[in-house]
């Protein structure tokens, strides 16, 4: 009977043992799958910061862009006139000098 009585505990040991076993891996994966998805919240919250950084940075590029193409069609058309202006010039020079050519 002693020999029967100390494979019961025996066996009641085990049993336990990898019940508690089986436990502990269940609640460490459970933990570890908390931790992940904490890590991939924080990773993702990061790289969403960084996007929308990255598209405020393209906004005041974009609008950079469009007061630079202004100022560029501003600086043309002031060239334009310039050139008008040369122009005219050009002809009243040339017509003073045809009048003093033919005064001499």
């Amino acid at each position: 009977m002693t020999i029967e009585l100390s494979l019961l505990l025996s066996g009641i040991s085990v049993a336990f043992a990898i019940f508690f076993g089986i436990s502990n891996k269940k609640r460490n994966d459970k933990k570890d799958a908390e931790q992940e998805t904490e890590e991939r919240a924080t990773a993702n919250t990061l790289m969403m910061t960084k996007l929308e950084n990255i598209a405020d940075d393209v906004k005041d590029i974009k609008r950079d862009y469009k007061e630079t193409r202004a100022e560029v069609q501003n600086l043309h058309d002031r060239v334009l006139i310039v050139e008008q202006s040369l122009k005219s010039y050009h002809k009243r020079l040339d017509g003073m000098n045809l009048n003093i050519k033919t005064d001499q």
